[in-house]
């Protein structure tokens, strides 16, 4: 191949690819399995191959030469290497040995045993959830379900009081328009307002618990050290703004996408229900069949060749997950939903130093709300179709509203 398929980002805008872009990407990878976004100067990586290859070459890295402010300025053309001082500075921007420091840091408070403790107080918050559902009324899965159960859950775990969820959930939805590649720079504009109404609540946070050490993450990582360094003010802001947004963005849709293939595949409603030693496999599959995360950026450090295709040295790929999961040549019938699936390898977490830091906590969460829903809503059915949120990259639905027959 000496030429990847041509394409302008706006036929990736439209609500039909963004609430089921699966038979696009089948389309497309079936055409060339590398296409450029001409206006964005991006290329997408489409195939399991390519895709997991990129995810683990430390060639592939974070250092972009067009950083996320410049992304709203129609008027810069020659674009710079990304600013440290920038307060996006967090992990999921960053290449060693910064993101490997800061990494350790957070990485205690996400071991197994830590995770697991936080059991009975999402189960407990599941199940108060679960008792709003009314026979013969609408339910949104969304807001009164899937959203509150990660979104309180690392509020507890960082230190966020539950009074300020509605706002922060307000600017975490905009902030993630930041990485859809295919927004227009308005939009950008909203996600940058919203960052920084994120950074000055946290920095406003910070300053309060160096006051009082509380029996939290935020408090923990204001008085961590590793190898004598401690995090900057800065990169407090970074990291905690990060944990909240990754920490309940893509977990409410990890269990909102879940349930609706659920509702839309009775025989594996009915499977789940019967038999929750199914849990843990259903929540892979899950992830595999419909991630909330759709694609994730890399920069390219050093010429090399994709899908047979010379990739120039500072080029900005992105290799699409949701695609690379429908592979028919990495799964079986791909697009079919099996919970039983074995060795399922979905690259929902990213792979290499990014694989995702709250991977078990996500897993642990998706675990106790099916578990729940499969006690209390198996037998309900959709009362609209769903809306979903207009976000490329993290796929989600806004309202999914069902009834309890």
């Amino acid at each position: 191949m000496d030429k990847a398929e041509d394409f302008d980002a706006e036929i990736f805008r439209s609500m039909e690819f963004i609430s089921n872009p699966y038979p696009i990407y089948r389309e497309l990878r079936n055409i060339n399995p590398l296409i450029y976004l001409r206006n964005e100067r991006y290329y997408w990586i489409l195939s399991y191959k390519d895709c997991s290859s990129v995810l683990s070459d430390l060639d592939y890295g974070k250092k972009f030469k067009r950083t996320y402010e410049e992304m709203t300025n129609s008027n810069v053309d020659d674009l710079q290497h990304y600013d440290p001082r920038n307060p996006r500075r967090n992990m999921l921007f960053l290449d060693p040995p910064d993101h490997t420091r800061l990494r350790n840091l957070v990485a205690k408070a996400f071991v197994p045993k830590n995770i697991e403790k936080m059991r009975p107080f999402i189960r407990s918050l599941a199940e108060d959830l679960i008792k709003r559902v009314r026979e013969g009324r609408d339910f949104d899965i969304m807001s009164g379900f899937a959203g509150p159960i990660p979104a309180y859950t690392i509020a507890k775990i960082l230190g966020v009081p539950n009074r300020d969820m509605e706002k922060f959930k307000k600017w975490s939805d905009s902030a993630a328009l930041s990485l859809d590649s295919t927004r227009t720079r308005e939009e950008y504009e909203e996600a940058r307002v919203a960052d920084e109404n994120l950074s000055l609540y946290i920095s406003s946070l910070i300053d309060e618990k160096k006051k009082s050490h509380e029996d939290d993450l935020l408090s923990d990582l204001i008085a961590a050290e590793d190898s004598g360094e401690k995090l900057t003010h800065r990169e407090l802001i970074a990291t905690s703004t990060l944990l909240l947004v990754a920490g309940h963005e893509t977990t409410t849709n990890l269990i909102g996408n879940g349930f609706l293939a659920l509702l839309r595949n009775r025989d594996q409603m009915d499977m789940l229900r019967e038999d929750r030693s199914l849990l843990k496999n259903a929540v892979e599959e899950f992830l595999r069949y419909d991630p909330p995360v759709q694609q994730t950026a890399r920069a390219v450090y050093k010429a090399t060749v994709i899908s047979g295709m010379e990739i120039k040295e500072g080029t900005r790929i992105s290799a699409v997950i949701g695609s690379a999961n429908r592979d028919p040549e990495a799964f079986e019938n791909p697009d079919t939903l099996d919970i039983t699936r074995k060795d399922n390898k979905h690259l929902s977490f990213s792979k290499g130093i990014h694989f995702c830091i709250g991977s078990q906590l996500a897993r642990l969460e998706a675990e106790v709300a099916f578990d729940i829903l499969m006690d209390n809503l198996s037998d309900a059915r959709l009362s609209a179709e769903p809306e979903w949120r207009n976000n490329a990259n993290m796929h989600g639905m806004k309202t999914f509203l069902v009834k309890k027959n």
